[in-house]
């Protein structure tokens, strides 16, 4: 998809935290006045947000995948010796560290706007990465696992399980605004839920996906 993809999804994601923490810093003691605590309700929009780019800036790992299925490479990694967690691990790592050149300029951005204090941004930092890693992980071994199962896959699949997925994050969005700062604990609940359930998923995929799955 090119490099160009990758600096989209960047500038997105410093956009997001930009305007919102910048928002946050410049309305928040006005609206304080009037008994409106802004930081409660927006400074956690970042985890969510964090999340996103995390699973956007991902899609060309799933994409490759497809191409490499279809080549024949993972055929070959099969026939030196490589098992399903293998090369499936492989690809989780290559999604883990670019979703970190999206994530990590976010966090860092967050860090330097934040206006509800030095535990708030701790907080915030580390669910913010806790939580899209978790998200890019089981996106990465779905999306991968049901690739390997369809006869022809295509990439065009990826795009739109990205898509579901950001579509099921809309509660968490509209969930921060009503829960304020309690929503550090469900924040919390989902990243561990899903991180248990990848870690599953990676562990069982010698036995959900067979060999011949890989093969073109």
């Amino acid at each position: 998809m090119g490099i160009s993809y990758v600096i989209i999804s960047i500038v997105m994601g410093l956009i997001l935290t930009g305007v919102f923490g910048e928002g946050l810093r410049l309305g928040g003691a006005a609206v304080a006045a009037q008994g409106v605590d802004l930081t409660d309700i927006v400074g956690f929009l970042v985890v969510p947000f964090t999340a996103v780019v995390g699973l956007l800036i991902t899609t060309p790992i799933y994409l490759l995948f497809v191409s490499d299925k279809n080549t024949g490479l993972l055929e070959y990694l099969l026939a030196v010796g490589m098992g399903q967690r293998d090369i499936f691990w492989g690809y989780l790592k290559a999604s883990f560290l670019l979703s970190l050149v999206g994530i990590v300029p976010m966090l860092l951005l967050n860090l330097a706007l934040e206006s509800g204090g030095v535990v708030m941004a701790l907080e915030v930092t580390g669910l913010g990465l806790g939580t899209a890693l978790a998200d890019v992980a089981l996106v990465t071994v779905l999306m991968t696992a049901f690739s390997s199962m369809q006869r022809k896959p295509t990439g065009m699949n990826s795009p739109v399980g990205i898509s579901i997925g950001i579509f099921i994050m809309l509660p968490e969005l509209l969930l921060t605004a009503v829960l304020q700062s309690e929503i550090v604990w469900l924040d919390l609940a989902l990243g561990v839920a899903v991180m248990i359930v990848s870690v599953f998923l990676l562990v069982s995929i010698d036995r959900l996906i067979v060999r011949e799955k890989l093969l073109p």
